[in-house]
């Protein structure tokens, strides 16, 4: 009697471990089957520009998320898209490599924001360029690879008149992110390329700044 006793309580244990695992699979399935596909963003904020006068025509150009072989992150199309008042838009080829360059023939500048972002399918390394220097004179290549750190990137200012009083300061807050995508519960890197910096309204030409680079470790996600 206690032995058909026994047995039942075992087969009924085993009956509740089996549904408990059934459950937990078909709860899990779902995440497991999901396939979040890699994001690109940059946000774009350059302050500073109102009411700068303007001596014919105004060029600002900032950095482009790519990858190490110069190779964009965002389609050229999505990055120069869309109308920013005040502004025309267009990449541009410098003796540094690409740059996203912004004009203006009015009378006075006006700041730029913008955001633009892009779904994509691959995953790899990105930061912003052009890249002038790295910590320790690495490759780019080998620089993105890494854990991040601090490198020099460039933008370009040309054609503004700065108040006669004094000179006013021209902050760039560009922000890079991408990847981040997941496939069978298993989520990728994600890289970030920042750039917040000021520079002189009185600056004219290809000026150095600097770039924090970091990457976000991606792994299993529950």
């Amino acid at each position: 009697m206690d032995e058909k006793h026994t047995n039942t309580k075992k087969t009924l244990l085993i009956a509740v471990t089996i549904l408990a695992a059934v459950i937990f699979l078909l709860l899990l399935l779902p995440a497991f089957v999901e396939t979040t596909m890699p994001n690109d963003s940059y946000m774009i904020e350059i302050t500073g520009l109102s009411d700068l006068a303007v001596n014919g025509t105004a060029t600002v150009m900032i950095p482009v998320p790519a990858n190490a072989e110069g190779e964009l992150a965002i389609p050229e199309e999505a990055l120069v898209g869309g109308r920013i008042t005040g502004w025309r838009t267009a990449i541009r080829e410098t003796p540094y490599g690409k740059m996203i360059a912004f004009t203006t023939t009015e009378d006075y500048a006006q700041d730029i924001s913008r955001p633009t972002g892009e779904f994509e399918t691959k995953e790899e390394p990105r930061l912003l360029v052009p890249v002038l220097a790295t910590p320790d004179n690495v490759s780019v290549a080998e620089f993105a690879r890494s854990s991040g750190g601090t490198y020099t990137t460039v933008v370009f200012l040309d054609g503004f008149v700065p108040p006669p009083e004094n000179a006013t300061s021209i902050s760039f807050d560009l922000e890079y992110r991408g990847g981040g995508g997941m496939k069978y519960l298993i989520e990728e890197d994600t890289w970030t390329a920042t750039v917040n910096t000021a520079v002189s309204s009185t600056e004219s030409g290809f000026v150095p700044v600097p770039a924090e680079y970091h990457v976000i470790p991606g792994g299993i996600h529950l």
